[in-house]
C-alpha cells in the first residue's frame, strides 16, 4: 500500500493512518500522547505501525475493559495515541503498556520515538527536528521564526491535542 497516496484529511492535520476507534468518538477528555519521529516515516515503517498499532489496540485493557483506544500517523513524523475509558480512570499498567509499545515499535520500524528533547516545528511547510537544547540559538540567530508552528509534545488529552498541539512558537512554554 503506498500511504503517502492514501492520506485522509482532517481539520486540524494531514493524518496519514488511522486505527482504532474512530477520532471522533474518542471523548474530548480521553487521555493522549503524541510520538515525534526525527525523519518521515517510509512506507515499511507505515506498514509495520499499522500492523502493529492494530494488535496493541485489540488487547490494550484497562481495570480488565478494552480500552477505546485510537492511533493516528500526523505528518508522516507523528504518532498519536488516544485512549477513552468513557470516565473511567485509566490504570497505570494500561499507560505502561502504551509506553511499552512505543518502545517495541522503536526497535522494530529503526526510529526514534520517546526523545522528549526532540522539537518539531514547520520549516516553511516543512517538519523539521531538532534537539530543544538548540531552539532558542535558532531563533537568535534567525534560523527559525518565533511565529513559526511547533508541534506540542505535551499534550495531555484530546482536546489539548484539538487546540494546541499546533501552535506558534512565540507565546508558548517554549
Amino acid at each position: 500500500m503506498e500511504y503517502g497516496n492514501n492520506k485522509k484529511k482532517s481539520k486540524m492535520t494531514e493524518t496519514n493512518i488511522q486505527l482504532g476507534t474512530s477520532f471522533e468518538t474518542i471523548a474530548p477528555d480521553a487521555k493522549a500522547w503524541v510520538y515525534t519521529s526525527n525523519a518521515e516515516f517510509t512506507n515499511e515503517q507505515l506498514a509495520d505501525i499499522e500492523k502493529y498499532g492494530d494488535v496493541f489496540l485489540s488487547q490494550w485493557d484497562s481495570h480488565g475493559k478494552r480500552v477505546k483506544g485510537n492511533i493516528q500517523v500526523l505528518h508522516n513524523r507523528f504518532i498519536a495515541i488516544f485512549a477513552d475509558t468513557e470516565g473511567d480512570t485509566m490504570c497505570g499498567r494500561a499507560q505502561d503498556s502504551s509506553v511499552k509499545f512505543i518502545k517495541e515499535l522503536e526497535q522494530i520500524i529503526s526510529a526514534t520515538l520517546m526523545d522528549r528533547m526532540l522539537i518539531a516545528y514547520n520549516a516553511n511547510g516543512t517538519i523539521a527536528t531538532l534537539p530543544f537544547t538548540q531552539l532558542r540559538a535558532k531563533i537568535a540567530n534567525g534560523e527559525v521564526s518565533k511565529t513559526s508552528n511547533f508541534y506540542n509534545g505535551m499534550i495531555k488529552t484530546k482536546e489539548e491535542f484539538l487546540s494546541s498541539w499546533e501552535t506558534p512558537i512565540e507565546g508558548s512554554w517554549l
